[in-house]
């Protein structure tokens, strides 16, 4: 994989929402919530660029809470996944939720290791992979953080993990926010990678992206925002970590 060097300066943080289009945006949104809403308490299937996801009740649901599609959409399209000569690579996929990630990793030829600490979760991953038949490309596995995976490494790790700080009160808060899950996986990082394998992960405005942006390189990763898009009443965007020390 032939990746540009990042700027080693800090990475950019998703762009603010001023307030004026906050509030612009929140009638919408407070219909959007109301609706969508009904469709966390129940299994829902969802569609996301061609391939069906069934999402269990409790389960974070990519498309309700987009950040999911829109990563989604990005790891189906990026020339940074390109395998060279068609080579088959190994792919780590951390806080799976309903495996959406892993299966368009798996389907771009990645070998996917997926893990998530919750049990409705690592079922949901794995309905699935079998609905999109590949459950042959991804294993899927329970557990926290990276003590399931201790002494392997990766060519591409992706994650998206809970964005805001705070205690969760049930196992679905437990996808949206942690105390310490930041500082947690941005310690561990570094060792699951290969000396010139890639993490790519999404960040919203909401929540503490710069503690994960600082995190990140407090453990020696360099970072660079590849892209972002504006959602209404936040953005989002999508960023590459590799190791200080690589070279492109």
């Amino acid at each position: 994989m032939t990746i540009a060097a990042p700027s080693r300066s800090a990475a950019a943080p998703p762009p603010p929402v001023s307030a004026l289009v906050r509030s612009l945006c929140e009638p919408w949104m407070l219909f959007l919530r109301c609706v969508l809403r009904r469709r966390l308490s129940r299994a829902v299937f969802e569609r996301v660029n061609g391939r069906d996801f069934v999402i269990w009740p409790g389960v974070f649901n990519p498309v309700v809470f987009r950040t999911g599609r829109y990563f989604a959409q990005f790891i189906e399209r990026t020339a940074l996944l390109d395998s060279p000569h068609g080579a088959e690579r190994s792919a780590l996929d951390m806080g799976a939720g309903c495996g959406i990630l892993a299966v368009f990793m798996a389907a771009r030829g990645y070998r996917v290791t997926a893990v998530d600490i919750e049990p409705q979760a690592v079922s949901c991953t794995r309905a699935n992979a079998i609905l999109n038949r590949l459950e042959d490309k991804i294993r899927i596995v329970e557990g926290d953080l990276f003590a399931t995976v201790d002494g392997q490494i990766f060519d591409v790790v992706v994650f998206s993990l809970p964005k805001s700080r705070g205690e969760p009160r049930n196992p679905f808060e437990r996808a949206m926010k942690s105390p310490d899950v930041i500082e947690r996986f941005a310690a561990g990082l570094p060792r699951v990678l290969k000396k010139d394998g890639v993490a790519l992960f999404v960040l919203t405005s909401h929540g503490d992206p710069e503690g994960m942006l600082a995190a990140l390189s407090r453990a020696g990763l360099v970072v660079e925002r590849v892209t972002w898009r504006h959602f209404g009443a936040d953005t989002k965007a999508i960023y590459i970590a590799r190791h200080g020390h690589a070279e492109p």
